[in-house]
C-alpha cells in the first residue's frame, strides 16, 4: 500500500496530457532553445568585452604590502657601520597609471568590441528568426500530418462501407468472390497508409519536443489552426524590390557589415604599434623597521609614529618609441588587412546567399501556387472519376479493379491537395524568414 501511495502520483504526472498552441510553442522555444541561449551568451560576453575597452581609458591603482625580517650582517644608517642583527621590515604602498597616449589603440580597441557585440546583438535577433521559423515549419509538418489521417481515415471508411457493399452483391450472386477478396485487399492498404500516416503524426510531435527542449517523458498535443483560405490566394512578388528589402532588413547581413568594419578597426590596432606611447605613473607609500631609534622630538615612536614620519609619493612619465620590433609591426598590421579582405568576402558571399534564398523562395511559392492550382483541379477530376466508376461498378459495367483505381486516384488526390495547401501556406512563412521580416507575434495562419 505505501508503494502504491508513493508510485501513483509519479504514473498521474507522467500520463498528464499538456496542451500547447503554437504561440506558447514559440514562447518556450525562445526561453529553452540551446541555440538562442548560446547566442544570449555571446552578447552577454561582447558586453563584458565592451565595458573592459571603456576601462582601459581610465587609471588603475594598487595598494600593496609587505613584511621582511632581515638577520646577518648589514650596514646599518642610524649607527653608520656594519652590524649584525635581524631586522623586521613592513612596507604599505599605493601606485597608479593612466595611459595618456597609445597611438589610438585604446581608442581602435573599443570601436572594435563595440563593432563586434552589434555583430553579435544582430546574429542573436536573426537566431530568434530561426527559431520562431523552425517551431512554425515543425508546427506547419504536424498540421499537414494531421490532414493527412483524416484523408486516410475516410478512405478507410469508404473502403469500409465499399466492403460491405461488395459483400451484399457476392451473397446476392452478382459479383464473384473475387471482388470481395480485392475489396478486403484495398482495405487493409487502406489500414497501412493510415497507420503510417499517425506515425508521421508522432513524428512531428518528437520533433517539436526536441526543438522546445521539453520532458521527453511527457505528454503533449500541439494544437495548431487550420490554413487560412485567403492565405491561399496568389500573392504577387517583385524579386527586384523583394531583394532590396532583404538587403536592407536581414540581420545577418548586417551582421556581418559590422564584422567587416570591426576587422577593419583591427588594422587599426595593429598600426597603433608605430607610435610611440606615454602613461603617467604615480606611487605613494611608507615603511617601518625595527631598528628604527628616536626621532626627532620623539624619542619612543610608536609603529605609526615611524610610518608618518617616512612617507611619501613620486610621480613620473614613461614615453617609449618602439625603434625595430623584427617585423612585428608590419606582420600583425598585414593580418588585420587579411582579415578585412576576409570580412568583405563573406560579405559578399553573404549577399550572394541572401538574394538566391530570396530568389528561390519566390520561385518556390509560385510553384507551390500551380500545385495547389493542379491539386484542386486533379481532386474534382478523381472525385468524377470515382463517383462513375462507383455507379457503373453497381449497374455491373465495370470490373472492381476499375473501381480500386478511380478510389485509389481520388484519396492521392486528396492527399495531394492537402500536402499543397500546406505548401502554399508555409512557402509564405519562408519568404518572410528569407526577407528577415519574420516575427515572433506572427500568427501561424496568416
Amino acid at each position: 500500500m505505501i508503494l502504491l501511495v508513493h508510485l501513483t502520483p509519479v504514473g498521474a504526472q507522467a500520463q498528464s496530457d499538456e496542451t500547447i498552441t503554437f504561440d506558447e510553442a514559440v514562447t518556450i522555444a525562445l526561453d529553452q532553445n540551446t541555440d538562442l541561449q548560446r547566442a544570449i551568451n555571446d552578447v552577454q560576453r561582447q558586453d563584458a568585452t565592451i565595458r573592459q575597452r571603456q576601462f582601459d581609458f581610465g587609471p588603475n591603482l594598487n595598494l600593496s604590502t609587505s613584511t621582511t625580517r632581515q638577520f646577518g650582517r648589514s650596514f646599518s644608517q642610524e649607527e653608520g657601520a656594519i652590524v649584525n642583527q635581524t631586522t623586521d621590515i613592513f612596507r604599505v604602498n599605493a601606485n597608479s597609471s593612466i595611459t595618456v597616449f597609445d597611438g589610438f589603440n585604446n581608442i581602435a580597441s573599443l570601436r572594435e568590441a563595440n563593432r563586434q557585440g552589434e555583430a553579435s546583438e544582430l546574429n542573436l535577433e536573426r537566431t530568434r528568426q530561426d527559431v520562431v521559423f523552425t517551431v512554425m515549419e515543425q508546427y506547419i509538418a504536424l498540421s499537414q500530418s494531421k490532414q493527412e489521417v483524416e484523408v486516410r481515415r475516410g478512405e478507410v471508411e469508404f473502403q469500409e462501407q465499399q466492403l460491405e457493399q461488395i459483400q451484399e452483391f457476392v451473397d446476392a450472386g452478382a459479383r464473384p468472390t473475387s471482388d470481395l477478396f480485392q475489396a478486403e485487399a484495398d482495405l487493409a492498404q487502406a489500414e497501412q497508409q493510415l497507420l503510417q500516416a499517425q506515425r508521421e503524426v508522432e513524428v512531428n510531435n518528437t520533433r517539436l519536443i526536441q526543438t522546445l527542449q521539453l520532458d521527453p517523458f511527457g505528454t503533449y498535443t500541439f494544437e495548431a489552426p487550420d490554413v487560412d483560405p485567403a492565405a491561399l490566394e496568389m500573392r504577387e512578388y517583385a524579386i527586384s524590390e523583394m531583394l532590396d528589402n532583404a538587403f536592407d532588413r536581414r540581420v545577418d547581413l548586417r551582421a556581418q557589415e559590422a564584422n567587416v568594419r570591426a576587422s577593419e578597426a583591427g588594422v587599426r590596432i595593429a598600426q597603433s604599434n608605430y607610435w610611440p606611447s606615454l602613461s603617467v605613473n604615480m606611487g605613494y607609500g611608507s615603511n617601518w623597521s625595527s631598528t628604527v631609534g628616536a626621532l626627532p622630538g620623539n624619542t619612543d615612536p610608536s609603529f605609526f609614529d615611524v610610518l608618518d614620519s617616512r612617507r611619501g609619493g613620486n610621480i613620473g612619465f614613461s614615453l617609449s618609441f618602439p625603434i625595430f620590433d623584427r617585423l612585428q609591426r608590419r606582420t600583425q598590421t598585414a593580418q588585420a588587412r587579411a582579415n578585412v579582405r576576409e570580412a568583405e568576402y563573406a560579405l559578399q558571399d553573404r549577399r550572394q546567399t541572401v538574394a538566391l534564398q530570396v530568389r528561390q523562395a519566390i520561385l518556390d511559392y509560385r510553384n507551390a501556387q500551380k500545385q495547389l492550382e493542379a491539386a484542386e483541379s486533379r481532386l474534382e477530376s478523381a472525385r468524377r472519376l470515382r463517383n462513375a466508376a462507383q455507379e457503373r461498378y453497381n449497374l455491373g459495367s465495370a470490373s472492381i479493379v476499375e473501381l480500386s483505381q478511380a478510389t485509389r486516384d481520388f484519396t492521392d488526390a486528396a492527399s495531394a491537395k492537402v500536402q499543397a495547401e500546406f505548401d502554399v501556406a508555409f512557402q509564405q512563412k519562408r519568404i518572410a524568414y528569407q526577407m528577415g521580416t519574420l516575427s515572433p507575434d506572427a500568427p501561424l495562419a496568416e
